[in-house]
């Protein structure tokens, strides 16, 4: 039986989570959905999205932020195949992620990450990953560097995404002027990786690299 036909606020919401796409690298959440085509009603969001999944249009992860999917062009042989799939588990444990290690410094290695300043920099790390759909898998907060390993989308750099976090730090400064400086918060570089064996070797030498204010920083030649 022949899937019923779009509505037209079903061909607005599809329209837009496929421009957003597009142009951000990820997908929308379901309050920015609705901001963009004129619904306060996240359910309402919800609904819609529920009736593009069942007609083929589109293919979610439930409860997971930004797990949105646009199929392009659906037939009735792409739609009898995920049906295929989905009766006979094909497709189960497979995983469209990538894993990076990331590590990053304060400015001149200042110990500024300490007390309710580390707290506030994790949460904000925490806030970060939740928004664009990442996963957080482990993070340690030291008080001149940061380590992370980061669970994000194939189509986020390394870049993209240590930027993104340190940008998420950067916000603490605007809400709690006089914890943290003014001016540079993080060094120049990061370290990156997704062997993470490879990890702390690659932390070792960003920290040697960092030009330091701090008299306690023991270097090797």
């Amino acid at each position: 039986m022949r899937p019923r036909p779009l509505t037209d606020q079903q061909k607005n919401v599809l329209a837009f989570v496929e421009d957003f796409s597009e142009n951000n690298g990820f997908p929308p959440t379901l309050r920015e959905i609705g901001q963009a085509i004129g619904l306060t009603n996240v359910n309402a969001v919800r609904g819609h999205l529920a009736a593009l999944e069942r007609k083929g249009f589109l293919v979610r992860v439930p409860d997971k932020a930004r797990s949105i999917q646009v199929v392009r062009s659906p037939s009735a042989i792409s739609r009898a195949k995920r049906t295929l799939h989905k009766a006979l588990r094909t497709d189960e444990g497979v995983y469209h992620r990538v894993v990076y290690g990331l590590a990053w410094t304060t400015h001149r290695r200042k110990a500024w990450l300490t007390g309710s300043a580390s707290q506030w920099v994790s949460e904000a790390l925490d806030r970060e990953a939740s928004e664009r759909g990442w996963t957080i898998l482990d993070k340690r907060i030291q008080p001149d560097h940061i380590i992370a390993v980061v669970a994000t989308w194939p189509n986020h750099s390394a870049a993209r995404t240590v930027h993104r976090l340190q940008a998420a730090g950067k916000t603490v400064r605007r809400r709690h002027p006089g914890e943290l400086p003014r001016d540079a918060l993080w060094g120049k570089g990061y370290a990156v990786t997704t062997d993470l064996e490879l990890l702390d070797d690659l932390v070792e030498r960003l920290l040697g690299s960092q030009p330091s204010d701090r008299h306690d920083v023991v270097r090797t030649t």
